[in-house]
């Protein structure tokens, strides 16, 4: 076709994944590159089709994407697309994130609709029939991933039909995608390879896409309802070889469903093989929102509980080594304005203190009571709260992290007031005497202009502080100067809810299940197909993102295939210290390393 130089780099009729991950491998698309074989989706890496560009960018591609799709069921008839993207670096396979066109064309004759989405994007190109691609995901022809035609195109179901259909229309035609390197001899230097090989390149440790095998979880739902701030998981620690999930749930079972024990709210699991300690059977009234490794091995436990094995803990309680109550533990927290439901939703440890956050007004030991509303810290040599450092904020702290120098505390959620001072519920505080607002003071840009601008998590990695929020923001920001340095945008949902990390690779727990826009900052004004594009580079997100943190480029090769209780999502993220990524919220199943559904209640490992 016009010379030669195409390169196959997917193929495949209905089930096609957005996500960079390859799906399936080259000898695979190779071998079977059409027919009925072929149907199965098969696509390359972003990575390797970066590599096949050389380093150019998609949109500096002289003849575009070309889509050749079947125009009829027997497969005797076909269609040329050629699609010429308007502004993207590297390669991305979210088509349905609708990437912006210069221009587009079916078998040679140039489209030009009358509006930007019905002409102008990957997301949607042309009108109906069979000058029509349309990438979203839609409930129109029973969600089928595909490059779809339009509604009068009809299909099958049928194992060798070259259209694909679960109704009357909307047909996933067989498709085969290329792209046309413009690559000559003389343009490009290869260095000689040294017998002893190159040099060592590290790769980025990010997680696999595909959940490791899980022999136990957790599933119910209890004290804190069926709703998303009750969702079964909410939290993890570490503590040595143990991993201690707390949450909203009510029953731990086994993989098959053959063992099912009533566990509420806490339970601890193996850190290597996921299976679940049955010697560690605390008791609680209601759920866990926190959890914290302390420093002499002991676990520290926050929520909304008021009993914990049959003793008064008011929302914060202290387990030994030995997995036993700590009797000698009692601060805990109390509210005393409004309904008088205290909650601890944040904890975390440094310099001998524990750091406390969530919705109450008061630390209590005892007898003894001390008004710090919202965020407090305890001693952990005296077990008192620290009565020198009182930030005095107006709202529920959702999240909270102390900076790895130990000098600021980073605080997320609904605050608007600090210290008699204006802050935008993102805010960093000095850990010294007085709580003062860190110097400089952070000013975290919100993606509305609407209402809804509280925010739900923070995470200092490195020389970044990530922010994430409501209007699905994903923010990083200079840990020195506070300036924003990377933003990204969910759409159409959700809020980013949890943080996590390795120290190269941030990950971000949401309700999202479509795409992450790069280089995003106003959901307000985020659209596809505008003359004026508002963001760099859109990449497929499902209920857990990942980005690098020296970047800040959001990592497409991390897409797991899961199903989450309501769409709630991912509301924990930790990584264990072998590095296996564990995240938890409403999961009820999830697509393993290697293809094929499980039970993953409650939480997840990667």
């Amino acid at each position: 076709t016009d010379g030669g130089g195409w390169v196959l780099v997917g193929r495949g009729r209905d089930g096609w994944r957005w996500d960079g991950d390859a799906q399936g491998t080259p000898a695979q698309i190779a071998k079977a590159p059409t027919g009925p074989s072929a149907f199965a989706p098969k696509k390359l890496s972003t990575a390797t089709v970066d590599a096949l560009l050389g380093g150019k960018r998609v949109d500096a591609l002289t003849d575009g994407i070309r889509l050749r799709r079947a125009a009829n069921a027997d497969g005797t008839s076909w269609q040329d697309v050629r699609l010429r993207i308007r502004s993207l670096a590297s390669w991305s396979w979210a088509f349905g994130a609708g990437h912006p066109l210069t221009s587009a064309s079916f078998d040679g004759t140039s489209f030009s609709g009358a509006t930007s989405r019905d002409a102008g994007t990957t997301s949607t190109t042309s009108a109906n029939r069979l000058r029509r691609v349309w990438t979203y995901e839609s409930q129109a022809n029973g969600w089928v991933r595909g490059f779809n035609h339009g509604q009068a195109v009809a299909g099958s179901t049928g194992s060798s039909s070259y259209l694909y259909a679960t109704g009357s229309g909307y047909a996933t035609p067989f498709t085969q995608v290329f792209v046309r390197p413009r690559l000559r001899q003389s343009d490009l230097s290869f260095a000689t390879v040294p017998d002893t090989g190159t040099g060592a390149v590290t790769a980025l440790p990010v997680a696999r896409s595909g959940s490791l095998a899980q022999p136990w979880g957790v599933t119910g739902t209890g004290s804190g309802g069926a709703g998303e701030l009750g969702t079964e998981v909410q939290a993890f620690a570490q503590v040595g070889n143990t991993m201690y999930v707390g949450g909203n749930f009510t029953t731990v079972r086994n993989q098959s469903g053959s063992q099912s024990v009533k566990q509420s709210y806490l339970a601890a699991f193996d850190a290597t093989t996921g299976e679940w300690i049955s010697s560690f059977r605390p008791s609680l009234d209601r759920q866990v929102r926190a959890l914290a490794a302390l420093p002499d091995g002991r676990l520290a436990v926050g929520g909304d509980f008021t009993s914990v094995n049959g003793v008064l803990r008011r929302s914060v309680a202290v387990f030994t080594t030995s997995g036993a109550l700590d009797r000698t533990w009692t601060a805990g927290v109390v509210r005393r304005t409004g309904d008088e439901k205290a909650s601890v939703r944040a904890m975390d440890v440094a310099g001998g203190r524990l750091y406390l956050g969530g919705r109450f007004t008061h630390v209590v030991r005892g007898s003894a009571s001390s008004a710090m509303p919202y965020v407090a810290r305890i001693k952990l040599s005296t077990g008192s709260g620290d009565g020198a450092w009182k930030p005095r904020i107006n709202g529920t702290v959702a999240d909270l992290d102390v900076a790895a120098d130990g000098k600021r505390v980073y605080l997320a959620g609904y605050m608007t007031k600090a210290a008699g001072r204006t802050v935008r519920k993102g805010l960093a505080l000095s850990t010294a005497s007085g709580a003062g607002i860190a110097s400089p003071a952070w000013k975290p840009r919100y993606s509305t202009t609407g209402t809804a601008t509280y925010q739900q998590a923070v995470r200092q990695v490195g020389s970044r502080v990530w922010l994430g929020g409501s209007q699905h923001s994903m923010f990083a920001y200079d840990a020195s100067t506070l300036a924003l340095k990377a933003a990204h945008l969910t759409r159409a949902g959700g809020d980013l809810q949890a943080i996590g990390d390795n120290g190269r690779i941030v990950y971000g727990g949401c309700h999202c299940g479509d795409w992450s826009y790069t280089g995003a900052t106003s959901y307000d004004t985020l659209k596809v197909g505008s003359t004026s594009v508002a963001w760099k580079q859109a990449g497929k997100i499902s209920l857990l993102g990942a980005w690098e943190n020296a970047t800040g480029a959001f990592v497409t090769t991390f897409a797991p295939q899961w199903k989450s209780r309501g769409g709630f999502g991912v509301w924990a993220v930790t990584v264990a210290k072998d590095g296996t990524l564990w995240a938890g919220g409403s999961i009820q199943t999830s697509v393993k390393d290697g293809g094929g559904n499980q039970f993953s209640g409650g939480f997840a490992r990667f």
